[in-house]
């Protein structure tokens, strides 16, 4: 499927028009996730929805507590972006987010970009975009790129974009690292009154009953 496919089932699924049919569960991140291994990327990230079995969608990513890292790799024409969506949970708050972009730049495997891809992550709203980061335009760059976010969102799905532009290294692709924030709020069980307190209780009740009657 397309970058551009990709994109547009992401943003019906941003919108709120399709939030069950517009993505599908990523079940074995566990708070770590590279394309390259992950059983159902098999080398990228959108591949997720057709290896799914459901080729328009996007996956999902139910983020956990702490730090939440994913490992990618674009270049143009061959993969020109990659699309997915974070999930917060109850209890939970996106507080940030980090890229690393050109993990495998160097003075022998330089990164070109004319224009750089743009970084972002969107929700459902009349104002979607939540931050947007835009790689620096560059000739034999031979260091990478970093962006950190901060911001504060609630329970919910975030699509996140990182896509478009013309770049590339020596070797072909520009490996990413990006990372999402959670923290995430424990509330303890309420604890079960001991069995014999509604028989004291009522004990109570009626001595303060016969006193009064007294």
């Amino acid at each position: 499927m397309s970058i551009a496919i990709k994109v547009l089932a992401a943003s019906v699924l941003v919108s709120g028009l399709a939030a069950q049919a517009g993505a599908v569960t990523v079940s074995s991140f566990t708070g770590t996730y590279d394309e390259a291994t992950g059983v159902e990327a098999t080398g990228d990230y959108d591949k997720i929805g057709s290896n799914l079995g459901a080729p328009n969608e996007v996956g999902d990513f139910q983020l956990v507590a702490g730090t939440n890292i994913f490992s990618g790799s674009i270049s143009t024409p061959s993969d020109s972006g990659d699309v997915f969506n974070v999930v917060i949970g109850a209890n939970q708050t996106l507080v940030g987010a980090t890229l690393t972009f050109g993990d495998n730049v160097d003075a022998f495997n330089p990164y070109f970009g004319f224009p750089s891809p743009t970084w972002g992550l969107y929700e459902s709203s009349i104002t979607p975009t939540i931050f947007e980061y835009k790689v620096p335009n560059s000739n034999d760059t031979t260091s990478s790129f970093s962006s950190t976010q901060t911001f504060v969102r609630g329970p919910g799905t975030y699509n996140m974009v990182f896509a478009n532009g013309t770049f590339g290294t020596n070797n072909g692709a520009v490996d990413y690292t990006m990372t999402f924030s959670v923290n995430e709020t424990i509330i303890p069980p309420a604890v079960p009154l001991p069995a014999g307190f509604p028989l004291l209780f009522a004990g109570i009740a009626v001595l303060a009953g016969l006193k009064r009657r007294r």
